[in-house]
């Protein structure tokens, strides 16, 4: 029988009892806590950094996916914690109020919306009677803690089965139901009906559904229809005869959050051929109008999360958002103000077309190491290129050396915008148009809401010609999952629309191999 010793988690105030040999991740997640580790456990991302201490004196910081219990301890995740930007507002779309949910006049009733998103989660509370909306909650996906992207979280879910994925989120919603019901006063047995949104690999997971041929070609859903069925079970704690409704899936990587944002935006009634796109772990984009529609999913990796960046992070606390170089030279904001910590996704774009415009980063993403940067740019731009572990990097704050950007990191954004950029190209050919004949590109999701249009274009990753017709939409996963709630005519017509949209898929098509690289440039 192994040694048990006794960990104390000293930010959550908390301790438990764990076997010898146990990493202080899986403790970590034993105890509900559940720290970013975009690499899955492997060790490589560096995000994972704790403190312990065996006497709460001599402490030393860790990676927890890779340092095994052998000894009781006192952990402290305050490294890795940190306060996340999340979005929850959204351009609305007006419906009338036509509830499918089973409304009594004369007992209080609720309805909760939610959009389980690959980074986040966010959560709508709704008064059954008016259709008002009440109240909002959001927190980190758990699910974070397997892995950044969605493809490393299904194969856990291959290897190790359902239950830690599952569970966690399934108790994440539970808590945000929680939240929710608190805030507003009221009992959370009161919620009849509930309608989430996500991506089809968040959807799998929550429904326990097999992974394999989603993952393996040609990307099959298991299941893709509308689903309802009784809260009480899949675990989901709300009125006992309470609803739960799962939009449709579209295809493979396009998942219910696309229907969402369909919902909220109906390009199928438009004249006018827009674009919408979801930027994320990964890029969905639907193109048309109410004669066609055609979808497809972009696999543009996780960097504009953070992931895979070397000081990448979401958009919490310390985070680079905003960079830009005026007469004073190169400035940045920083989320809540204080010292930056690494960057995320928007500061990313700002980052990289500031250094495309002082011609420290050239067409093929080179970036210039100090020698050349002193010929071509002057000594005082030059002054940012640095050396880091064998690599060109540039340093944002001199007094900062913990956040820059590398090299490598600017070959993650091309892959990411070269994945983005091949994608609308290849589906304006699918529809035999061009970047002319869209009236409205639609951004949907935090990181379009948060990123900055011109920049985008400046880099290439969305039609320069189209700078002015960029519409950022927010969280219109969440808009679209509410829209359902409130309109029972509404939700019957994500059955439809997912029969009418066409999905494309990219991998399949020939030319696609060459215009994602002809795409990497900036």
């Amino acid at each position: 029988m192994k040694q048990t010793y006794v960990l104390h988690f000293v930010q959550e105030q908390l301790s438990l009892e764990m076997e010898e040999g146990t990493t202080v991740m899986n403790a970590l997640k034993a105890a509900n806590i559940f720290l970013d580790a975009p690499c899955g456990g492997k060790g490589t991302c560096h995000k994972c950094l704790v403190q312990i201490s065996s006497d709460s004196v001599s402490w030393k910081t860790v990676k927890a996916c890779q340092t095994k219990i052998s000894s009781s301890l006192y952990i402290d995740t305050a490294k890795s914690k940190r306060k996340h930007r999340i979005l929850t507002k959204a351009a609305s779309r007006s419906v009338p109020y036509l509830p499918s949910a089973k409304i009594s006049e004369e007992l209080p009733c609720y309805l909760a919306a939610f959009d389980i998103g690959t980074t986040t989660i966010a959560s709508y509370l709704l008064d059954g009677h008016t259709g008002k909306q009440l109240g909002t909650a959001s927190c980190v996906n758990p699910q974070a803690a397997y892995g950044a992207d969605v493809i490393s979280r299904a194969d856990y879910t291959i290897h190790h089965g359902f239950d830690d994925l599952t569970g966690c989120v399934r108790k994440a919603i539970n808590d945000l139901l929680q939240e929710l019901a608190h805030a507003a006063s009221i009992q959370v047995e009161e919620i009849l009906q509930i309608c989430l949104v996500g991506n089809t690999c968040m959807h799998h997971i929550f429904f326990q559904y097999p992974m394999n041929s989603l993952v393996l070609a040609p990307y099959v859903p298991y299941q893709k229809g509308l689903i309802k069925g009784k809260a009480a079970d899949f675990q989901i704690h709300i009125h006992p005869e309470g609803e739960l409704i799962f939009l449709p899936v579209i295809a493979g990587f396009v998942g219910a959050d696309t229907m969402g944002c369909l919902l909220a935006v109906r390009p199928d009634l438009k004249e006018e051929i827009t674009l919408m796109i979801d930027i994320g772990t990964n890029g969905e984009l639907v193109l048309g109008n109410k004669e066609r529609l055609v979808c497809c999913s972009t696999a543009a990796g996780p960097a504009f999360e953070g992931a895979k960046i070397q000081c990448g992070m979401r958009g919490a606390e310390g985070a680079i958002d905003h960079v830009f170089w005026d007469e004073e030279g190169l400035r940045f904001s920083v989320i809540g103000n204080g010292k930056p910590k690494g960057i995320c996704g928007s500061g990313l774009i700002d980052a990289i077309a500031c250094l495309r415009k002082q011609g420290l980063i050239d067409e093929m993403g080179y970036m210039l190491s100090y020698e050349e940067a002193v010929e071509i740019c002057g000594a005082e731009i030059a002054s940012h290129m640095i050396q880091k572990e064998n690599m060109t990097a540039f340093l944002f704050d001199p007094q900062l050396p913990q956040v820059y950007l590398t090299q490598k990191d600017v070959r993650e954004v091309q892959l990411a915008k070269g994945a983005i950029s091949a994608g609308i190209l290849l589906l304006e050919k699918h529809l035999g148009i061009t970047h002319e004949d869209i009236r409205t590109i639609y951004i949907a999701g935090a990181f379009g809401n948060y990123m900055n249009p011109e920049n985008a274009c400046n880099i290439g990753l969305l039609p320069a010609t189209l700078k002015d017709k960029i519409q950022s939409i927010g969280n219109a996963a969440g808009e679209g999952a509410k829209i359902a709630l409130l309109n029972k005519e509404e939700l019957a017509e994500t059955v439809r629309l997912s029969q009418q949209v066409e999905f494309l898929e990219l991998a399949a098509i020939p030319e696609f191999q060459d215009c994602f690289v002809d795409e990497l440039e900036f």
